[in-house]
């Protein structure tokens, strides 16, 4: 399966340090102890990703932070 464009963009490096930003805001919006890293939960998101499709950025990080959903 050939992969181009917008779609290739997600598995870059800078496309997945973003993610990681992201995902370090929510934690620090959330105020809540995780015992993952944010790498870890991007790592972990993105190895089960086939395709760009927000898989849990569709709700708000914080909230699923807040709700121990992460």
């Amino acid at each position: 399966m050939d992969v181009s464009g917008q779609e290739a963009d997600w598995r870059s490096a800078a496309f997945r340090q973003k993610l990681v930003s992201q995902i370090e805001d929510a934690m620090r919006k959330a105020g809540v102890a995780h015992s993952k890293s944010s790498k870890e939960m991007e790592s972990h998101v993105f190895l089960k990703a086939k395709t760009r499709v927000r898989p849990c950025w569709a709700e708000p990080m914080a909230e699923r932070l807040r709700k121990g959903r992460v």
